[in-house]
């Protein structure tokens, strides 16, 4: 029960090769890409200028909060005991 006779099986290997075929020759296919939208580039173009603007007023407004200043010597930057 379950054999199959060389007909049968020639069947299901010339099925399987035929939807290999059909599966690769879908795959290759060339797949037509959708065109830009102009108004959306121009919208992607300004929303990245002004993520760079915030996070330079960012790091500039910080700089000006902490105010790191260098010490003239070691020995002012050595921890006094």
């Amino acid at each position: 029960m379950g054999a199959l006779t060389a007909d049968e099986r020639r069947r299901v290997f010339l099925a399987r090769q035929e939807a290999s075929r059909q599966g690769l020759a879908r795959l290759s296919a060339p797949v037509a890409a959708p065109k830009p939208h102009p108004l959306r580039r121009r919208l992607d173009a300004v929303l990245k200028a002004a993520m760079i603007v915030a996070l330079l007023a960012t790091g500039w407004f910080a700089g000006h909060v902490v105010e790191f200043h260098m010490p003239a010597s070691i020995a002012e930057a050595l921890p006094r005991l």
